[in-house]
Order: structure tokens, then sequence, then C-alpha cells
């Protein structure tokens, strides 16, 4: 094989490795997604690895044309890298972040859920109320004493959101003992 040709590939090929994500970045401007998988498979195919993987091979079959490998060292060396960089982009990054569920909790998502006084709250009073989002962190909300609860609500009292105010964004809470006796 002439090595004139071979580095022109390789050249061409390190060309696409890094024009691939300008024609990626484009075509998310205009609402087009190309990539597949919603990170099922053992493998889902991503326009990003592939451009990793089509620039490492270009990379390394070079480097090792310029070093003074034999032409068919250069592609073996080029295909084994170019295919262990596209595994490793799509295996440890594409993958998670396609898995990745970005869905922050809403505060009219907090209805029922449970909490704890942060400051505590009367009835002239708005205290705040800590919650745990779905995230796993603690995220702290306004909140006033539901009509049936007459006493103030110290901090540290573990507290259930029975209504949201998403306009005014202050949650309606009331300590669970209180809850269990309006359900009678």
């Amino acid at each position: 094989m002439d090595l004139h040709q071979l580095s022109i590939l390789y050249y061409c090929c390190i060309g696409v490795g890094l024009l691939l994500p300008l024609l990626h970045l484009l075509l998310d401007v205009f609402d087009f997604d190309i990539d597949s998988g919603a990170g099922e498979g053992p493998l889902p195919f991503s326009l990003m690895a592939l451009a990793l993987g089509v620039l490492v091979f270009g990379a390394v079959g070079k480097i090792c044309l310029l070093l003074g490998g034999h032409w068919i060292f250069s592609l073996i060396l080029g295909v084994l890298f170019g295919g262990a960089a596209f595994w490793c982009i799509s295996r440890f990054v594409i993958r998670p972040l396609k898995r990745n569920c970005p869905t922050a909790q809403g505060i009219r998502d907090l209805r029922w859920k449970e909490g704890v006084m942060q400051l505590a709250a009367r009835r002239d009073f708005v205290g705040t109320v800590r919650v745990l989002s779905s995230t796993g962190s603690y995220v702290t909300y306004s909140a006033s004493p539901a009509s049936w609860v007459e006493e103030e609500l110290p901090v540290g009292t573990p507290v259930l959101i029975v209504e949201v105010d998403e306009e005014t964004n202050i949650c309606t809470v009331c300590p669970f003992d209180s809850y269990q006796k309006q359900l009678r």
C-alpha cells in the first residue's frame, strides 16, 4: 500500500473527527437529533463517540507512520485505539448521561411530603420547612401552619405538607399527630 495515500486517509479521519462535533452542534441548533439509543444495549450509537473514535484512529495511525512503523501495524493500532476510545466514551460518558433523569422537583410536587421545621411557624408568622428533594439534597421552603393547627410549630418538628400555594410559594404544614387527629 502507498504510504502517501494512507497518510491522506489518516488526515481525513482526523479532519472528520474534528468536524463531526461541529456538525452535531449545527444540527442541535436546528433541533435535529441523530443520536440513537437511550442507553439501551451494550453500545449505544453516539455521534460524539464516533467522532472521538475516528479522530483517535487517524491520530494513532499517523503517529505510527511518522515513527517508522509498518502500514499494517499503523492500521491495527489505529483500529484498536479508535475502537477503545469509542467504547470508553460510550460506556463511561454517553450512557450515564443518557440515563440521567434531570427532572427537578417543583413546589407543586411537595404535597403530602414529609419535612422538618427549620424556622418556627405560627398563625401570624411564616416559617420554613426542610424537605428531602428527589436528588437526595435538602431544600427549604416557606411554610405556614394549617387552619386546624392552633399551636406554634417549633424548630425540629416533623411535619406533613398538606397544601401548596404555587402563587406565593408557601407550603401549608401540620404536625403528624395533628394530621392523624384531623382524619379521625
